[in-house]
């Protein structure tokens, strides 16, 4: 008799090495200039739209900014993660890894929309709008 493992197997191993690694306790903070996002936000009073890197997250997944603002990423959350650009208005991503309780940030300096992503947690997808 033959054993068919089912189809989503190949799945649940994938993201299961992917978060392997997940328990790391490295910190580290950094920034970077020029950039663009959307995601719901919450802006502070010094004009800096705060995103959290939660339950393999990014929290809002569209941030709606302004040219001028800055974008804070804390990762909130026991894995480590990291902000990788894609595209739009160009940025310097974050180091490799943000472990828990790491902050990064840019200075948004062209409007347009800005893509990134977790590269450690390749899920993890948000946006940047930004606008004049």
């Amino acid at each position: 008799m033959k054993i068919i493992a089912p189809a989503s197997l190949p799945v649940f191993v994938v993201l299961a090495l992917a978060t392997a690694g997940c328990g790391s306790d490295f910190t580290s903070t950094s920034s970077s200039d020029v950039g663009t996002r959307p995601a719901a936000q919450t802006t502070d009073s010094g004009g800096t739209d705060r995103v959290v890197m939660r339950s393999l997250a990014f929290t809002p997944a569209i941030v709606h900014a302004k040219v001028g603002q800055r974008i804070m990423w804390t990762n909130e959350d026991r894995a480590p993660h990291n902000v990788t650009y894609v595209s739009g208005a160009k940025f310097t991503s974050s180091r490799p890894v943000l472990g828990p309780g790491a902050r990064f940030s840019i200075k948004l300096t062209q409007s347009g929309t800005i893509h990134y992503f977790c590269s450690i947690h390749p899920w993890m997808t948000a946006t940047i709008v930004v606008s004049q």
